[in-house]
C-alpha cells in the first residue's frame, strides 16, 4: 500500500467519512439549480489509470455532490472543487481543482481530476452553470418532444443523442453539430413537425407545465418501466427517479431537468430527417439558447452570402445555383484544355526522347502545374515508352504559384535510376515527399512548399545538368 493510500485510509477512519449519497439521490439531482456554495467532504481519492496502465489523474468520491455524472443521454457536468481551509466565517479557499468529467460507477459518482485531494478535506463545489443550463434545456426538451410525438402519433423514441459535444474525432463544431436528435420508427411529415412545434411552444409560453421528480426505493420500482435502467445500477439499493412533466409525461431518468417547461425557452425542429436502420428516422432539434445562437449564425452566413453574391436574401438560392452551373462549365473547360496541353506536352517529350542520345526529357510548368496535368501527361506518354524506348528518364514537374506547392513525377524503366533522381531532387527540395517506382515505372511526389531559391535551382538542374548528363 502506497503512502498516499495509507493516508487516504487513515483520513477516512479519522473523520468517519464512509457513507456517501448514491447516484439517484445526489444533491444535484434533488436541486438542479444548485450551482455553487455547496460544501461537502472528500471520501476517497484513488489513482486512475488508462487502458495501458499509465497514470492519468485521480478519481474522487465526495460525501455528496452538485456535479452531475454522465448518464441518461446527458453528458457530465464540469466545474471546480475549491479546497476549504478553516471553519465558519474564518474559512478560506486554499486553491481550486478543475473537474472536467464526472462518471457513474454503479451507485457512486466519480470526479476525475488531475491532482489528488486528501480524504477528509472539505471542498466547495462550483458548477459550470452555463453548460448545466444548456444541457437541461436540451434534455427536458427531449422528454417533452418524445412525449408529444408518442401521444399524437404513437411513435416511441428508440434512442436520443445530445449534440454540441466536442470529441477526439471532432474538435471543432459546426452550427449544425449543435442539433440533438431522437430516433423514431418512421419519418414525420413537414405538417406533423409544424404541429409538434406549435404544441411544444404552447407548453413553453401559454400553458407551462411544472416538472417534478419522484424518487422510489426498491419497494416501489415495480410501478415503473425500468427496461432502460443500466444493468450496473442496483435498483435494490439505489433510487429510481421519475421525471414528471405535468400530466404529459412520466419517465425514469437520472439526468438533471428544468423546473418548468417555460424554462425550455424555445425549440427548433428541422423538417429534414435522416433515414436509419430500415425505415427509422432521426428527428433533429435544439432548445433554449442554442436556437438563438443558431439563428445568429445562420443570419451571419446569409448576410455574407448576400454580400458576396450582390443580391437580396430571396435571390441567394438562385444565385448559388447559377454559380454552381458556371463552376461546372469552368471545370469542363479546364479539363478540356488540360487534356489538350497534356497531349501536346507528351508529344514534345516523345520527340525530345527520340532526339536525345541519353533518352532524357523533362516538362516544367511554373504557374498552374497541377498534379492532374502531370498525370494526364504521364497517361499520354506512357503508351509509347515501353514500345519505343528501351531506356528513358523523364521528370515531370509542376509548380502552383498561388499555393506555393508543387508536384513531381519521375518516370523510368529502371528503379535504380528513379531512386537516384529522387535522391538528387530531394537534396534540392527540402519539402519533397514521395515514393513508388522501386522496380521502374512511376515515382510520385509532392512539394508542400518551395522557396524561390529552390525553384531556381530546380529549373537550372533540369535545363542544364539533367539534360546534359
Amino acid at each position: 500500500m502506497t503512502k498516499f493510500m495509507q493516508s487516504t485510509k487513515k483520513k477516512m477512519e479519522t473523520h468517519g467519512v464512509t457513507k456517501t449519497a448514491m447516484v439517484g439521490g445526489l444533491a444535484c439531482q434533488r436541486n438542479s439549480f444548485l450551482f455553487d456554495g455547496f460544501k461537502t467532504v472528500v471520501v476517497s481519492c484513488e489513482p486512475k489509470k488508462d487502458k495501458k496502465g499509465k497514470a492519468e489523474g485521480y478519481d474522487i468520491e465526495l460525501q455528496d455532490t452538485i456535479l452531475v455524472p454522465e448518464g441518461g443521454g446527458q453528458p457530465s457536468d464540469s466545474g471546480l472543487l475549491r479546497i476549504v481551509k478553516g471553519n465558519g466565517d474564518s474559512s478560506t479557499i486554499n486553491k481550486s481543482v478543475q473537474v472536467p468529467h464526472i462518471s457513474r460507477s454503479g451507485l457512486h459518482a466519480k470526479h476525475h481530476v488531475k491532482e489528488p485531494i486528501e480524504p477528509g478535506t472539505t471542498v466547495e463545489i462550483v458548477v459550470d452553470a452555463v453548460k448545466r443550463m444548456d444541457y437541461m434545456q436540451q434534455h427536458t426538451g427531449q422528454h417533452l418532444l418524445s412525449a408529444i410525438i408518442e401521444r399524437k402519433y404513437q411513435l416511441k423514441t428508440i434512442s436520443w443523442s445530445m449534440g454540441g459535444l466536442i470529441t477526439e474525432k471532432k474538435s471543432t463544431l459546426e452550427p449544425n453539430d449543435y442539433f440533438n436528435y431522437i430516433e423514431i420508427n418512421r419519418k414525420l411529415t413537414e405538417g406533423q413537425i409544424t404541429e409538434i412545434s406549435d404544441e411544444i411552444n404552447q407548453f413553453i409560453t401559454k400553458s407551462p407545465q411544472e416538472i417534478t421528480v419522484v424518487e422510489r426505493i426498491s419497494s416501489g420500482v415495480d410501478e415503473v418501466d425500468t427496461s432502460k435502467i443500466p444493468d450496473d445500477y442496483d435498483l435494490s439499493k439505489g433510487i429510481l427517479r421519475t421525471i414528471q412533466i405535468g400530466v404529459i409525461d412520466s419517465n425514469p431518468c437520472c439526468g438533471t431537468h428544468l423546473e418548468s417547461t417555460s424554462q425550455i425557452g424555445s425549440i427548433l425542429i428541422l423538417p429534414n430527417q435522416t433515414t436509419v436502420r430500415g425505415s427509422n428516422s432521426k428527428v433533429y432539434f435544439m432548445c433554449g439558447k442554442r436556437v438563438a445562437d443558431y439563428a445568429n449564425s445562420a443570419n451571419k452566413t446569409l448576410s455574407n452570402s448576400k454580400s458576396l453574391l450582390s443580391c437580396s436574401e430571396s435571390q441567394v438560392p438562385e444565385k448559388i445555383e447559377m454559380q454552381g452551373k458556371k463552376l461546372q462549365q469552368s471545370n469542363k473547360r479546364e479539363q478540356y484544355w488540360i487534356k489538350k496541353l497534356a497531349h501536346i506536352a507528351s508529344e514534345e517529350l516523345r520527340s525530345s526522347l527520340k532526339a536525345s542520345g541519353k533518352r532524357r526529357a523533362y516538362f516544367m510548368e511554373e504557374e498552374f502545374g497541377t498534379l492532374e496535368l502531370l498525370l494526364q501527361i504521364f497517361k499520354g506518354i506512357s503508351t509509347h515508352l515501353n514500345g519505343e524506348f528501351e531506356a528513358y528518364e523523364i521528370i515531370l514537374c509542376g509548380y502552383e504559384r498561388q499555393t506555393n506547392t508543387g508536384s513531381l513525377l519521375i518516370l523510368s524503366e529502371s528503379g535504380e535510376k528513379i531512386s537516384s533522381l529522387a535522391s538528387k531532387l530531394g537534396s534540392m527540395l527540402q519539402n519533397l515527399k514521395g515514393g513508388g517506382g522501386k522496380k521502374g515505372g512511376k515515382w510520385q511526389g509532392k512539394i508542400t512548399s518551395i522557396s524561390n531559391a529552390e525553384l531556381a535551382a530546380l529549373t537550372d538542374y533540369l535545363t542544364h545538368e539533367f539534360i546534359a548528363h
